[in-house]
């Protein structure tokens, strides 16, 4: 199972000298679907993973996003 537990507004500065003003959203995913997600994932192949996948976890972070 995949879900948002939080998302709030937030400033990050990162060990480069950089900082992002923006949303931090926190993902906890079952450990089992990480094994299933990462099965399936080719990093060499741009195909990967499969467009149902990725829209999948596209909708999660954009209602976490738009909540």
């Amino acid at each position: 199972m995949k879900k948002v537990t939080n998302c709030f507004e937030t400033a990050v500065v990162f060990p480069e000298g950089f900082e992002i003003d923006g949303k931090q959203v926190e993902l906890c995913i079952s450990n089992d679907e990480v094994i299933s997600l990462l099965a399936s994932y080719d990093p060499d192949d741009f195909n990967s993973p499969d467009v149902a996948t990725c829209r999948a976890l596209a909708r999660l972070i954009l209602d976490a996003l738009n909540s």
